[in-house]
């Protein structure tokens, strides 16, 4: 099973990832085989906003190129966000502020649905997925100081299992895999990769 209609992808949303607010059920994911147990216990929790605008030509996920000059994952494909600061309410309230800093998306425009299965970093960040809709018109503003480019993705495109590659890298002295989902001059892979192909095992794999 693969994304559809963007109505059962909400439904899915809604009915199948943790609730906007309160404690998450979901296990975390990502790297860490990669980290020692004293790094896990010292992961800085973030979050980035996996934002769906409902274009005329179809649903479409919200990303960004990160600039080389940033500290961490620089020149990569990402979701805006970042880390949660102290007062952040929560991650919600984390990811939908970096999401107004980066690219200019309101916060009281964007309908949040739920948040995703937390994935840790193997630069220390465990980083919460919060799915949202963004206005049918809205027209980003990026922060030249925090992304290189602001890109779209059909959303039809990512959750379709068929479109997720699987390739290699030496990582920390071991051989590592990670998910790929090259797409119209854009390479989305690593971290952000993992993500989206854990929210789309989360809404369709169990079918």
């Amino acid at each position: 099973m693969s994304y559809r209609t963007l109505d059962d992808f909400v439904e899915r949303v809604t009915r199948r990832l943790d609730p906007p607010a309160g404690q998450g059920r979901l296990t975390d994911m990502g790297d860490l085989d990669f980290l020692t147990p004293e790094e896990v216990a010292i992961v800085r929790p973030a979050a980035v906003l996996f934002g769906v605008i409902p274009r005329r030509e179809g649903p479409t996920a919200l990303l960004t190129l990160r600039p080389e000059t940033m500290s961490d994952h620089a020149g990569q494909v990402a979701l805006p966000g970042g880390k949660i600061d102290p007062l952040d309410l929560d991650e919600v309230a984390a990811a939908l502020r970096e999401a107004e800093e980066e690219v200019g998306a309101r916060a009281e425009e964007i309908d949040v649905l739920g948040k995703g299965s937390p994935y840790v970093t193997g630069t220390r960040y465990r980083i919460t997925p919060v799915v949202g809709l963004l206005p049918a018109d809205f027209s980003p503003v990026p922060n030249p100081k925090e992304v290189a480019a602001v890109f779209e993705t059909p959303l039809d495109f990512l959750m379709d299992a068929r479109n997720h590659r699987m390739g290699e890298a030496m990582y920390k002295g071991a051989l590592r895999q990670f998910y790929e989902m090259p797409h119209n001059g854009y390479r989305i892979w690593g971290v952000t990769a993992g993500i989206i192909r854990r929210l789309y095992q989360t809404l369709y794999e169990s079918d």
